[in-house]
């Protein structure tokens, strides 16, 4: 079975995503890793798979099919080996500098990157100057929204009110009143398009399964994530609004308590440029954990369903899956494909989702294996 992302000239010449768009907090307890767990991921930025880290586990597998994302995360390793945490605030950009520092602290680093890393970021110092973790194309497309967008439809001191710490019903008062407007609808229908996104965010092929508008998605989504949820609390929606985090509310693996784990245990990760199909139809591994982002957006129900029963081979007997879907639903109560071999846990994964910071998905899913113990 050949990838279909890989197969539908999607373009992975570039780092789309410098930040992992998935709330950390809600996929560890939903995998529920344990110490000695062997877990894979799906690399993307790293972060998510970093965070992993904090639960002990034996090994974790962090896989791609883009060189560019890989070049990040084994960026990033180097980074978390040799920094202090102070030190990777400011080396991603999340904190403030002198910007040719980081250019002097990837020089320090530099010699311990294998020679194909080592050229890509030689060639992309640019990117290091002002702070990896605003590099992606997401990432450049949430600022062009900021610039350009966002400040036709709220003015700075409207924003800052927004992320202040307000009641539930405080925060239902000043977005029924002061934030909604027209303007902020009409932006969602337009910039949030599934074209505008497409083209300027993630990929058009991406949309190629599509089964709804991503604006009303997204707008939808939005109100939960800025009345029922605490922007105060939500490290990406200050991301989206002010181009950066606030020092007080960080993601989980850019937090001083997990730094130090993610240190220690930094050797643990193998980084693996390949499709998930391919890397399965090779490994001897049964997998514990598998952290699957939200791959199967990209593909048809079909290929969902056979790469699906190349996990069930491949994990062990106390195997667990998580993804998201963000407008292509896809769980293994789809047309009941994956009975007797997977079981949602949908009492789980509808109290995550109800706290999922990274308030666009339209669904959180957890499914565990369903083997018994000499498979």
């Amino acid at each position: 079975m050949k990838s279909e992302v890989k197969e539908n000239n999607v373009d992975f010449s570039l780092i789309r995503y410098s930040q992992c768009w998935e709330d950390t907090e809600v996929l560890l307890s939903g995998l529920d890793i344990r110490e000695g767990d062997i877990c894979l991921g799906i690399a993307s930025a790293g972060d998510n798979v970093f965070s992993m880290l904090t639960k002990s586990p034996e090994k974790i597998i962090a896989i791609d099919i883009s060189f560019p994302q890989l070049a990040l995360v084994k960026l990033k390793i180097e980074g978390i080996k040799q920094f202090s945490h102070e030190e990777m605030l400011f080396f991603v950009g999340v904190t403030n500098g002198n910007p040719e520092r980081r250019l002097e602290m990837y020089e320090g680093l530099r010699g311990e990157l294998p020679n194909k890393i080592k050229e890509y970021w030689d060639f992309n110092r640019d990117a290091i100057r002002i702070g990896i973790n605003h590099m992606g194309k997401f990432e450049k497309f949430f600022k062009i929204f900021r610039n350009r967008i966002l400040p036709m439809v709220h003015p700075k001191k409207r924003i800052d009110k927004l992320l202040e710490n307000k009641s539930l019903p405080e925060r239902q008062e000043f977005y029924n009143r002061k934030w909604c407007n027209l303007r902020w609808k009409l932006m969602f229908k337009l910039f949030f398009s599934n074209y505008v996104v497409g083209r300027l965010g993630r990929d058009k092929e991406f949309f190629r399964y599509a089964q709804g508008d991503i604006s009303k998605v997204m707008i939808k989504r939005s109100e939960y994530a800025l009345c029922h949820l605490n922007p105060y609390e939500n490290p990406y929606i200050s991301y989206i609004l002010k181009g950066n985090y606030s020092p007080d509310c960080l993601p989980y693996f850019l937090r001083k308590e997990n730094y130090s784990i993610m240190k220690e245990n930094i050797g643990k990760i193998e980084v693996v440029e390949e499709s998930l199909e391919e890397y399965l139809n090779r490994t001897d591994l049964k997998i514990d954990k598998f952290n699957l982002s939200d791959i199967f957006e990209y593909m048809s129900q079909e290929n969902y369903e056979k790469l699906m029963d190349k996990i069930y081979n491949a994990a062990s007997s106390k195997g667990k899956i998580a993804y998201w879907n963000l407008i292509v639903p896809r769980n293994s109560e789809i047309k009941n494909f994956g009975k007797g071999k997977f079981e949602r846990l949908s009492s789980l994964d509808s109290v995550l989702h109800r706290r999922d910071k990274t308030f666009f998905y339209t669904d959180f899913v957890v499914e565990k294996v369903i083997k018994d113990d000499n498979s």
